[in-house]
């Protein structure tokens, strides 16, 4: 692996790994339903993207692994502990510390130069020698000649890049990156995603990327494919797009039974005193909510 940008040994990426993960908007009487039961694993150090439609809940999910909302069910285990179970002082500092963030819309302080934008991070937890960790930042992604300008006086990919030496600032072992090439013209977006992509893998980053460009995922090293709010399959750059992907109905009718089977399987570790009473409670609850969330997706489809 190697070194990280001003500190020695950058911090390897960690597992990432989501289960049954269910997400609901409300709005007065209006319920939509974002993630239905979502399932999927992401090794240390892997590039993986999620690509989907506009809609199919690509940026809800990644909002939950950032720590930036929560399930309603579900558990969203990063680096071996469930995040969801944090408190929201411990989530605070998993944001600033454990993850990068890399948004469509650069989100770049307009105020502040590119080099004071990379230093910003840094200065949220307290960090020394922010300045020679951002410049080096800064040339890693080719704008060290550009660092005392502001965004607005930087293209658009030039943003973009400044966007992921901040996302790195802090030495996070997990990155999410939504729509990184979404505001940029093709020959920028390939420049961002080789960017991204590169130092993802140099530094040993576990890297997500949310997106609906095959040209952004087929740099990845796996892809998992989202509908409705359900990962349906994956497939490995460079394999036809909708090949071996399970059918929506399919996957959802699979995730019936198989809650079904779990709900079982529960109730009898219960009646065998393998299970006590307020574990049994609490997963018994969470099970029955998610297999009415996947029955009532079902219904909807006419099933």
């Amino acid at each position: 692996m190697a070194g990280g940008v001003g500190s020695g040994e950058a911090r390897a990426g960690v597992e990432v790994v989501a289960k049954d993960l269910i997400k609901v908007y409300r709005t007065g009487k209006t319920e939509v339903i974002a993630l239905r039961g979502l399932n999927m694993r992401v090794e240390p150090g892997e590039v993986v993207a999620i690509m989907g439609p506009s809609g199919c809940g690509k940026t809800t999910l990644l909002n939950l692994i950032g720590g930036l909302d929560r399930p309603d069910a579900g558990a969203i285990v990063v680096g071996g502990k469930n995040i969801v179970e944090a408190p929201e002082a411990e989530l605070e500092r998993y944001r600033l510390e454990e993850v990068g963030f890399i948004f469509q819309f650069f989100n770049l302080v307009p105020t502040l130069t590119a080099l004071e934008n990379v230093e910003l991070p840094m200065a949220l937890v307290g960090k020394p020698s922010r300045r020679d960790r951002a410049m080096e930042l800064l040339e890693m992604v080719g704008l060290a000649d550009r660092a005392h300008h502001k965004p607005d006086e930087l293209s658009g990919g030039e943003q973009q890049r400044v966007a992921i030496a901040c996302a790195l600032a802090n030495d996070p072992p997990l990155i999410l990156a939504d729509e990184p090439t979404g505001e940029l013209d093709r020959e920028n977006a390939k420049m961002v995603i080789d960017l991204l992509t590169s130092l993802s893998r140099e530094l040993g980053k576990t890297t997500i990327i949310a997106t609906h460009d095959y040209m952004v995922a087929r740099e990845t090293d796996r892809i998992l494919r989202m509908e409705d709010g359900l990962i349906i399959g994956e497939f490995r750059p460079g394999e036809a797009v909708f090949a071996p992907a399970a059918d929506l109905e399919e996957e959802l009718t699979r995730r019936v039974r198989d809650v079904k089977a779990r709900l079982a399987e529960l109730e009898r570790a219960f009646k065998s005193g393998r299970v006590g009473a307020e574990e049994f409670v609490e997963k018994y609850m969470e099970l029955s909510s998610l297999l009415k969330a996947l029955e009532r997706e079902l219904r909807r489809r006419g099933h």
